[in-house]
C-alpha cells in the first residue's frame, strides 16, 4: 500500500507538469493570433476599392497596375447602352413639342445643379484655410464637402437626363417625318460613364479588361492610398 501511494506522487507531478506546459501553450497561441490579426487589420488599411458605377461594357481601361493616380482620376471607361423611348404625347400636344419641352426642362436643371456645385465647392476652398487655422470647425468643412458631392451627383442626373430628352427628341422628329404605317425602331443610346479614383494612391490591382461586361457596384479596381 506504501508503495503505491509512493508511485502516484510522482504520477501527480508529471500531470501538473503537463496541464501547465498546456496552458502556455494555449496562452501562446492566443498571442499569436492577437498578432496576426492586428497585422492583417494594418494591411486592410489605406485600401480603397473601385466600383463600377453603371451596368454596361468596358470600353477603354484608362490606368495601370503600379500607377499612380490622384483623387477623382478616371479608371476605367464604360458605356451604358439605353433604349430611346419617343414621348408619349398628351392630347393637344405633339410628340416632337412635349421632347422639347423635357429637353428645356432638363437643360434649366443642368444649370441650377451647376451653380449649387459652383456656391458648395467656394464655400469648401473658403473653409479650408480656416480649419487649419481654427478659424472654422472641421464639421463645418465636412458638411459643405458633402452638399458639394451631393450638388456634382445632382449635375451629373441632370446631365443624363438632358442626353435621354435629346435622344427622345430626335426620335419624335423622325417619326414625325416617318410615312404614314411605317413605324421605325428605337436606337440604342450609348452613354459613357467613368468609374474615378475616391482618393489618391496607387494602382495596385485591375479587375477589368476591354470588352468585359460589368454590372452596377462591381469591383473594378484596387487602390493603396495614400501612396500617390
Amino acid at each position: 500500500m506504501k508503495n503505491d501511494g509512493r508511485r502516484a506522487c510522482p504520477s501527480s507531478s508529471r500531470r501538473k507538469a503537463w496541464l501547465c506546459a498546456l496552458s502556455l501553450l494555449l496562452i501562446a497561441s492566443a498571442s499569436a493570433c492577437r498578432s496576426g490579426g492586428d497585422t492583417n487589420n494594418s494591411e486592410a488599411r489605406g485600401v480603397v476599392i473601385i466600383n463600377a458605377p453603371a451596368t454596361g461594357q468596358v470600353r477603354r481601361v484608362l490606368a495601370r497596375e503600379g500607377m499612380s493616380v490622384s483623387e477623382g482620376s478616371p479608371i476605367v471607361e464604360i458605356a451604358v447602352q439605353n433604349e430611346t423611348q419617343a414621348p408619349t404625347p398628351t392630347p393637344g400636344e405633339s410628340a416632337s413639342s412635349r421632347a422639347a419641352r423635357n429637353f428645356r426642362s432638363a437643360d434649366a436643371e443642368i444649370e441650377a445643379a451647376r451653380a449649387e456645385a459652383v456656391r458648395h465647392e467656394a464655400e469648401v476652398q473658403r473653409l479650408t484655410p480656416l480649419v487649419s487655422n481654427g478659424e472654422a470647425s472641421a464639421a463645418q468643412l465636412e458638411g459643405e464637402r458633402a452638399l458639394y458631392e451631393r450638388a456634382q451627383r445632382r449635375l451629373q442626373e441632370a446631365q443624363e437626363s438632358k442626353q435621354k430628352a435629346e435622344s427622345g427628341l430626335l426620335a419624335s422628329r423622325q417619326a414625325e417625318q416617318q410615312p404614314q404605317g411605317s413605324i421605325a425602331p428605337p436606337a440604342p443610346l450609348e452613354q459613357l460613364v467613368t468609374a474615378n479614383a475616391s482618393s489618391a494612391g496607387t494602382v495596385s490591382v485591375i479587375n477589368a479588361r476591354v470588352g468585359d461586361r460589368v454590372k452596377a457596384g462591381q469591383p473594378l479596381a484596387t487602390l493603396r492610398a495614400g501612396q500617390p
